[in-house]
């Protein structure tokens, strides 16, 4: 058991509200529901008409579960095709009664706490307040309803819910009802505290997904339904947008105007044109009057690919705050911790009610995943593995979510174990994933060196020359492993070893001497002695654990005395372990390099990795085949979970065009299941130009995928090192995209400098 180090944020839960295409009446309704909850205002609307645009909003806006608000077949489709977002209640309603008393409460937090909330901090004892809250009314049958209900909001009636939500936001905020008329609006209507700008109280976005300079004026008609919901939806990525209809422009004009100076006068920010308007239409091709709005404007206008304001949202939540958990180890640790203070109001009456506890623990450990990366489609897997129950667990960017009552005071999670993460990631791809032997072996190698940055000494071409020069049985001289580690020039018979002068091992730049003696250390070779036997005459290897007086010849089963042949006498060493065995260690020595350089560029964005794989077809259109290894990232700039699979060859390995195809079919059903798949080749010799040519097969049109990794790549701490003085290529990559880029520009396309230093990745 130990301390560890935690960062916790509170959320509400984001519900997705599935509503029938062009009906602006389960629109209006599901509105009203949405402002009942703290984040309402965050919370997207869900045409069903297309699948596609469905889909593409879920994920937008990183939904954590589906309400329909009425049933249909393509509602009950689009739930069953989304069973990852499961109600994370045994009951599927929005206001349950607990305790039989026939008193309703939301299942989810509502916005009594954050009106309880402004009253005790600003309301009450005061008799003026410096803000003022306001319910803006108008008529059901005014043309502009719609917008007005997207803008302002309101509520459900107290039968719908249980509660009477438009009293509460009049009593305890002291509230005043606004009539909006039917000539004009209020030139600072959407300024003050409204039922709409209570749901967004203290929250803010958990990333930076959303452009700031995004805000401005939505065109389009109050009649629309697509407009409406657009609208709506924009709003709920977090931009400032206002509703504008120009077949009501007297009526809108002057509070569309008051709204935009209130945008110009904002502080400038350098990295966006000063103060712009972005004016907002359904279809960008349509062409509309943007006069009335002034100046320094920009068409922010939707397409065929967002339509509905299918735009990046974040997630909304409440300030981070820093927690010690208590870890335990095992098999697969685990943390727990006392939940932080809390923004909202745990009463005993309010218990029913659920929210997000995103945990972000700042701890990594081999072999386990505390941080499980942006998957949603395993949140049931992480639910079982890391929590409870399958229906509490949301995947979040660099957090994982668990859905918790208001009144829970303590959390424990688990670690997941990689294989276990790893099988179900193809899993969802149609494909079976298993350690292969070789994978297995390879496993152990780095286990065996410490890591993989203990083998760092396999960058050396000596020292995989020397591994690779003495077969299992065979022995030799401390003084002839060091000349293999200087590894000499054949022409000029000088040593090439200070080429790795940026290697450090145990805090230093190592001799070959010291290489060496590491290696020994980690038991990659074993120490004995070489003696004769006087009966058989030859020669027999004894380990320095068995050494004696007298000893048994493994040849001729017999004994003799070695004291007359210890004169003058050389330590002779073998390949020990893993490294005494004879299958190139299953190629775990090109596989860690590989590894190795992915960390080194990649580094905390490494969520795990593990060694050779086998992959088999279950429902994927693939064929049987072995990836060298896997691995598992999570870039800042990727909404995707990152994927590497590999084949990496020792040298003498060809990749072959089997190789090649095989891998690029898994890529193929990764990317199939929103994951952004990456393919690695990798050489500790040179690329021959047929394997360059054969690399090229597994290319996506979609964009780079193919990573390259030659001996000149291998070798240096860093990839490019070596590279950037022959091409003209980035010398420090930081993400897969970047590495991928340096392949084309070093393998596929070359981009070679005027001058040309000695080296090369092919031959």
């Amino acid at each position: 058991m130990g301390p560890i180090n935690l960062r916790v944020r509170y959320r509400p839960v984001r519900i997705g509200w599935c509503i029938k295409t062009d009906d602006l009446t389960e629109f209006r309704a599901a509105a009203r529901l949405s402002h009942t909850f703290w984040g309402g205002t965050f919370n997207p609307m869900i045409p069903l008409g297309d699948k596609t645009i469905a889909k593409r909003l879920i994920e937008n806006f990183q939904v954590d579960c589906l309400h329909c608000y009425s049933q249909t077949s393509e509602g009950d489709q689009l739930l069953q095709e989304h069973q990852h977002l499961e109600w994370p209640h045994s009951y599927k309603e929005l206001f349950v009664d607990y305790w039989g008393s026939g008193r309703r409460t939301a299942s989810f937090l509502d916005v009594r706490h954050p009106a309880q909330l402004l009253y005790e901090n600003h309301i009450k004892g005061q008799t003026t307040l410096a803000w003022r809250a306001k319910y803006l009314k108008w008529s059901p049958s005014d043309p502009l309803a719609d917008v007005f209900l997207a803008t302002f909001g309101s509520y459900p009636e107290k039968g719908q819910t249980g509660q009477n939500y438009e009293d509460l936001f009049k009593h305890i905020l002291r509230a005043e009802d606004i009539e909006i008329s039917a000539s004009r609006m209020p030139p600072d209507a959407y300024a003050g505290l409204t039922p709409s700008a209570l749901t967004t109280c203290d929250l803010s976005p958990t990333d930076f997904t959303v452009p700031d300079g995004h805000s401005g004026i939505y065109h389009g008609s109050c009649r629309d339904f697509a407009d409406i919901v657009s609208y709506w939806n924009i709003r709920a990525t977090g931009r400032q947008v206002l509703f504008y209809d120009p077949a009501f422009h007297e009526r809108m004009i002057e509070t569309a105007n008051h709204f935009l100076n209130a945008l110009r006068q904002r502080p400038e920010d350098p990295f966006r044109e000063p103060n712009s308007i972005a004016i907002w239409n359904k279809i960008r091709e349509t062409a509309i009057d943007v006069t009335p709005f002034g100046e320094r404007l920009s068409r922010s206008s939707l397409s065929a690919h967002s339509t509905y304001g299918c735009l990046p949202a974040s997630l909304m939540g409440f300030r981070e705050q820093a927690v010690l958990g208590t870890s335990s180890s095992g098999d697969r640790p685990s943390f727990t911790f006392e939940l932080p203070p809390k923004p909202f109001f745990p009463d005993d009456t309010l218990h029913g009610q659920s929210v997000v506890v995103s945990v972000r623990p700042l701890v990594s450990e081999n072999n386990v995943v505390f941080t499980p990366p942006y998957f949603p489609l395993l949140n049931q897997h992480y639910g079982h593995q890391a929590h409870i129950k399958a229906s509490s667990a949301r995947s979040e960017k660099e957090s994982l979510g668990i859905i918790m009552a208001v009144t829970d005071t303590s959390l424990t999670v688990r670690a997941l174990e990689v294989r276990s993460l790893v099988k179900s990631i193809f899993e969802k791809c149609g494909i079976e994933a298993k350690p292969s032997k070789a994978g297995l072996v390879g496993l152990r190698l780095i286990e065996q060196m410490g890591g993989l940055q203990g083998c760092r000494a396999f960058k050396v071409s000596g020292v995989r020359d020397l591994i690779r020069s003495y077969p299992p049985g065979s022995w030799f001289t401390r003084s002839g492993a060091v000349e293999k580690i200087r590894e000499l020039d054949p022409v000029t018979t000088q040593p090439q070893f200070d080429r790795y002068r940026t290697l450090y091992i145990d805090g230093k730049h190592p001799k070959p001497e010291e290489l060496f003696r590491s290696l020994v250390k980690n038991n990659v070779f074993r120490v004995g002695l070489c003696f004769v036997c006087p009966s058989c005459e030859l020669e027999a290897w004894v380990h320095l654990d068995d050494a004696r007086t007298n000893v048994t010849c493994e040849y001729c089963g017999k004994s003799f005395n070695v004291t007359p042949q210890l004169k003058d006498r050389d330590w002779a060493y073998r390949r020990s372990g893993l490294f005494g065995r004879n299958d190139n260690q299953g190629g775990g020595i090109p596989v860690s390099l590989a590894l190795m350089q992915l960390k080194s560029v990649l580094r905390e964005n490494v969520i795990a990795f593990t060694t050779g794989t086998d992959l088999n077809p279950v429902t994927a259109d693939i064929k049987k085949c072995e990836s060298d290894f896997v691995l598992i990232a999570q870039a800042p700039q990727s909404k995707n979970v990152q994927v590497v699979i590999g084949e990496c060859k020792g040298d003498g390995g060809e990749i072959t065009a089997d190789d090649v195809t095989k891998l690029g079919a898994v890529a193929d059903a990764l990317r199939g299941v929103g994951c952004e798949p990456f393919i690695l080749f990798a050489k500790t010799s040179n690329f021959t130009p047929e394997e360059i040519e054969r690399c090229k097969g597994a290319r996506d049109p979609i964009g780079h995928r193919i990573i390259l990794l030659a001996k000149r790549e291998l070798e240096p701490y860093d990839p490019y090192e070596l590279a950037t003085e022959e091409f003209e290529i980035r010398q420090y990559a930081h993400s897969l995209v970047h590495m991928s880029q340096n392949t084309h520009a070093i393998y596929f396309e070359p981009r070679p400098k005027k001058t040309v230093s000695a080296g090369s990745g092919s031959e």
